[in-house]
């Protein structure tokens, strides 16, 4: 059994703080997001080989870091592409992978910059108690689930699947992580071969549901995606539930559940941020706010994000 992880986004919502730097690879405490799965997935012995698959920008940054870390199945492959113009889609990504390495499932498909509570060895095992494919599904709020693929399921089953409505009926929803039959393998590229839309896995589930069962592997527990700024800090602060400070000067200052990487911060109270490379803080008070760069002084905010774009 294989497994591909996706990070091949250039995450424009998160810009500045991801334009040059892959999401997935954003430190989620003391390691960067993409770590957390690749360590979930490279304890299960079932996982023979998992390829990160990312973009010509990225890959450099992606290569090194497994590099690093001396992982021995994991492996990157890359997409040529270099800007968001160019990206080929979640799916399109996906069919390439399965192509270029010569996969022929079952497989497992996990978004690089997703953090998950549960086990990847939990959904294998619910995969293999009927070897059809399935997703992971989870209980949101009626408001959230219009960004996400919402699901209408039966003993299992899913019987209905819609990317993204604007008034959904159910807060159940799809994440992006799924364990794809062979059969579902195979049907990737008749997907694309119609030209479908290649951008989120859940238009290609949403195809699928009619060719084959496709089960919902329901959990509890904690859930983010890492997509915009709040969602960001809402993962560190709850997954860390600490503040990690990297090199940072702190003088006089007040600081709960942030990170901070190689800046200043005096005279200042900090919740919740996230505070990156050659930042300065001085005489402020901010919540939910993440810093790039910038210096930022006598502020009182809530909820912002500051580059250094903006000084």
């Amino acid at each position: 059994m294989k497994a591909v992880v996706l990070a091949g986004g250039f995450a424009t919502r998160l810009w500045p703080i991801t334009k040059d730097k892959a999401k997935p690879l954003l430190p989620l405490g003391k390691r960067p997001i993409i770590e957390y799965i690749l360590e979930d997935i490279s304890s299960d012995s079932r996982i023979e080989e998992v390829f990160v698959s990312t973009n010509k920008k990225f890959e450099k940054d992606f290569r090194d870091f497994i590099s690093a870390k001396n992982y021995k199945n994991i492996f990157v492959t890359t997409e040529n592409t270099t800007g968001e113009e160019e990206k080929l889609g979640a799916i399109g990504a996906l069919n390439q992978v399965v192509e270029k390495e010569d996969i022929e499932g079952p497989l497992l498909v996990v978004a690089g910059d997703n953090y998950m509570s549960f086990s990847i060895s939990e959904i294998i095992d619910f995969f293999l108690e009927e070897n059809t494919s399935c997703i992971a599904a989870y209980r949101t709020s009626i408001e959230e689930a219009s960004k996400f693929g919402v699901i209408d399921i039966e003993d299992e089953v899913v019987k209905d699947f819609e990317e993204k409505p604007p008034e959904p009926d159910s807060g159940l929803v799809s994440i992006a992580c799924y364990m794809l039959s062979k059969d579902a393998v195979e049907y990737l590229n008749k997907y694309i071969g119609e030209e479908r839309n290649p951008d989120s896995p859940g238009y290609f589930i949403e195809w699928l549901i009619n060719r084959e069962e496709v089960r919902a592997f329901t959990f509890s527990g904690e859930w983010f995606d890492i997509g915009t700024p709040s969602g960001y800090i809402d993962a560190y602060t709850t997954v860390v539930n600490e503040t990690t400070n990297i090199g940072s000067d702190i003088i006089n200052s007040e600081i709960s559940t942030s990170y901070l990487n190689q800046s200043v911060v005096s005279n200042s109270t900090l919740k919740n941020c996230l505070i990156f490379e050659k930042s300065k803080i001085i005489e402020c008070k901010l919540e939910n706010v993440i810093v790039d760069g910038a210096k930022v002084s006598n502020q009182n905010l809530k909820s912002e994000v500051i580059s250094n774009s903006d000084d």
